[in-house]
């Protein structure tokens, strides 16, 4: 473990929280960042999705916080802390319908809803495989090592691109809203197995 987190780089547990718990330091900074940003990153993954542009949809992951209490329940659940816990999962629900609202309302003044669901924004995030839950645990143990290490917060743009949080549930709400509902189950499945992939490996870590 000295490896892979040396203790000159290991956070204390202060910083952990500090940046993971919403309910430590400025917390109505953290709670309104994070609902603004996931507002945004939300229209933004929409808006991609949509129009069928990779290059938009990765803006959106690279804005999304909702990597942060997903992390949150990691740390709670190793510290054995539930009241972290509880509160954290309380803003993944609720991030998670949020983007999910803002998608089914997007889908409603789409004039043709149904050729969106052909496009490759969608398309690629409604059969997850195999190599994706692998991809979403790899992810995972990099972003929860780059979390715990001072020295490698700069790769966290890139773990926020690979797992890919808020693109499957803005095509989730795509899908609902165009009345598709088996397509959005398939988002949905991706979306879950990367926050399970990234619970189990930032607790590992």
């Amino acid at each position: 473990m000295y490896a892979v987190i040396p203790e000159e780089q290991r956070r204390t547990l202060a910083e952990l929280d500090e940046k993971l718990n919403f309910s430590v330091g400025e917390r109505d900074s953290k709670r309104s960042a994070f609902w603004v940003m996931l507002t945004l990153s939300a229209v933004i993954a929409v808006a991609g999705v949509v129009g069928d542009s990779t290059a938009t949809v990765i803006g959106a992951m690279i804005v999304a916080p909702l990597s942060t209490p997903i992390l949150g329940v990691g740390l709670g659940i190793t510290t054995g802390r539930g009241a972290l816990v509880g509160r954290s999962l309380v803003y993944v629900v609720g991030g998670i319908c949020l983007v999910v609202v803002l998608g089914v309302a997007f889908a409603q003044v789409l004039p043709n809803p149904s050729n969106v669901l052909t496009n490759s924004q969608v398309l690629g995030r409604t059969s997850p495989t195999l190599m994706d839950l692998t991809a979403a645990l790899t992810t995972g143990l990099v972003g929860a090592i780059a979390i715990a290490r001072r020295d490698v917060g700069d790769v966290l743009p890139g773990v926020a691109i690979a797992i890919s949080l808020v693109p499957p549930l803005a095509v989730v709400g795509v899908c609902l809203g165009s009345g598709s509902p088996s397509l959005a189950v398939g988002a949905f499945v991706l979306f879950a197995s990367n926050v399970v992939a990234m619970i189990i490996t930032a607790t590992g870590v």
